[in-house]
């Protein structure tokens, strides 16, 4: 039997290509609302486009809760079929730019002052205010909805035959919101697993009746995402021009109280999370707070659940980042109220879900890569490589068994390579060992983890400059310039510049066939995005960039190490 094969895009058929990756959140430019939003992603892809980029990778987009925006993480949606709209541009939305008296009063008011001075506050702001940044942007949302339903216009109708074409699945998802915001105001619950027993069944005639009685409500959060999907529609056929185009993320899972949950609670496991076993790195193990599906339900119907949500992805994607790509083989489950110690693996039908990826793959023409970090069963990866989906491998992390960086040629020629992820700093940040002063500030670790974790990270940041300097990507002078930056941590980003192109040119030297340039790390940012295991006693998933979308554009740095990653990526003289 032949094994089913993912699409692998003309270039990466005997060729290699190199793109940027940024948090959409953190972009930060003189015109948003406080958040990095589809515009500014568009702008950020026709500068890559210049720099000969191959591709840009952006964080999940999925939606996330709407009347609760400051739950941030973009791995715990509430659906992975539809967008989150924190990412709308509203002054491009066509309702906004209408010859109507209404939507001259509401530009009238997005220019003026309160609201005008509202912006740009927010836009100052150094990380993403969510409630307020949202309550700005929901407020004219429903603003351009009213202007819409005033109109019978060929608007009105594409939006109706956006309704008709999304089906079941839109309007489940847009009751699910309007409902959640119902029994947060009548009831303080948030969650479906709280609700009355007639509304935790989606297909009630409860919900039914209730939906027919709300559905100007239901029919706004179908209209927001129609704007959410034309908008990033727009930025993906600007994308096209580049070899690959958009690479986006999907989320391993979503949280229990979930619109995809309340949608379909027979495809979940309801009673345990999902998360990772304890091991020597984690000695307590994990709690991702994830449903996990039932591995049954993922092909029931040919495959239908797994299919409509690689199709929802792929629909805008050149390349599709699976998040924990172990998990078409096994999950760890743990049962609620109990710890990861508790927990187990449940199998998953490996061969059935990729003969599925794979043929929608070939369908979109969309790329594959599976994030396949930590605990990775043996003969996983050969088996990833035979459907030709890519490895993910993160420098940090590609290690010998004695400690020191594998050797370019190390790398597998399948795979994507990158620094680092947005469960570490950057690497200026991780060479200063400022996330572990932020643990150290937090005080949630014992001092005696904290010395031991320092001593290790000394240990290796001396291999990581052995490896630059044995490659020939820090001469003698830069590995000592280097060491004197770090030793004396320096607060100075300039100091840091000669480590981080160093380690790019490294990774372009490898065999991956693409290479992924983090702007964290081009930026030198020194706050980590995401500080695995805190919730609200760190920013996770608000640090914007340390600079604006315009200032990065004529920034002549980024331009150098651009030009180095594409002259070895391509083979180019260098210059």
């Amino acid at each position: 039997m032949t094994e089913a094969r993912a699409y692998l895009p003309p270039v990466l058929q005997g060729g290699r290509s190199w793109g940027f990756s940024v948090n959409l959140y953190a972009l930060r430019s003189r015109r948003n609302w406080g958040v990095g939003d589809f515009t500014d992603l568009a702008s950020f892809v026709d500068f890559a486009a210049t720099l000969g980029a191959g591709l840009v990778g952006v964080n999940p987009l999925h939606a996330l809760h709407y009347s609760n925006p400051e739950a941030a993480s973009p791995y715990s949606p509430t659906s992975r079929y539809f967008l989150n709209p924190i990412y709308i541009d509203i002054e491009t939305v066509a309702e906004f730019e209408a010859a109507s008296p209404r939507a001259a009063e509401l530009r009238k008011r997005v220019a003026s002052e309160p609201f005008a001075g509202t912006l740009a506050l927010l836009r100052d702001e150094t990380t993403v205010a969510y409630a307020r940044v949202a309550r700005a942007k929901w407020s004219a949302l429903e603003e351009l909805y009213g202007i819409l339903s005033e109109s019978r216009d060929e608007r009105h109708a594409a939006f109706t035959a956006y309704v008709r074409d999304a089906g079941q699945r839109l309007e489940r998802f847009a009751v699910h919101e309007a409902l959640v915001e119902h029994f947060e105001r009548t009831g303080g619950s948030r969650g479906w697993t709280t609700w009355p027993d007639e509304f935790r069944d989606a297909a009630s005639e409860t919900v039914r009746t209730w939906a027919a009685a709300h559905r100007r409500r239901v029919d706004y959060f179908k209209y927001v995402q129609w704007i959410a999907s034309l908008q990033l529609a727009r930025v993906a056929q600007r994308a096209r021009e580049l070899e690959i185009g958009l690479y986006l993320d999907v989320a391993v899972g979503v949280d229990l109280n979930s619109a995809d949950v309340w949608n379909e609670p027979d495809a979940y496991v309801l009673d345990h999370w999902v998360g990772a076993p304890p091991d020597p790195l984690g000695p307590l193990g994990q709690n991702w707070g994830l449903a996990p599906p039932k591995p049954q339900a993922m092909v029931r119907g040919g495959g239908e659940m797994f299919d409509d949500l690689l199709s929802a992805n792929m629909a805008h994607a050149g390349a599709l980042r699976l998040d924990h790509v172990m998990a078409l083989l096994r999950l760890f489950l743990i049962p609620h109220g109990l710890t990861p110690a508790d927990g187990t693996y449940v199998t998953y039908p490996m061969d059935d879900l990729l003969a599925i990826a794979a043929a929608r793959s070939t369908n979109a023409k969309c790329l594959i890569v599976g994030e396949d970090l930590g605990t990775v069963p043996d003969g996983f990866r050969d088996r990833m490589e035979r459907a030709d989906i890519l490895s993910y491998r993160v420098f940090l992390f590609e290690r010998e068994d004695d400690g020191s960086f594998k050797r370019p040629e190390r790398y597998p020629a399948l795979g994507l390579a990158t620094a680092t992820t947005h469960d570490l700093p950057s690497i200026a940040a991780w060479a200063l060992g400022r996330d572990l002063d932020t643990w150290d500030r937090l005080g949630v670790m014992p001092e005696s983890w904290s010395a031991q974790a320092r001593e290790s990270r000394r240990i290796d940041v001396s291999y990581m400059l052995d490896a630059l300097r044995a490659t020939g990507e820090l001469d003698h002078a830069a590995f000592d310039a280097a060491h004197r930056a770090i030793d004396e941590a320096s607060d100075d980003p300039r100091r840091y510049e000669p480590i981080v192109r160093a380690v790019y040119r490294y990774l372009a030297a490898t065999n991956a066939r693409v290479v992924l340039v983090a702007l964290d790390d081009i930026l030198i940012e020194f706050d980590p995005v995401n500080l695995p295991g805190t919730g609200f006693e760190y920013p996770n998933w608000r640090h914007k960039n340390g600079a604006v979308i315009e200032e990065i554009f004529n920034d002549q740095s980024i331009a150098a190490l651009a030009a180095e990653v594409r002259a070895r990526v391509k083979g180019e003289p260098s210059k």
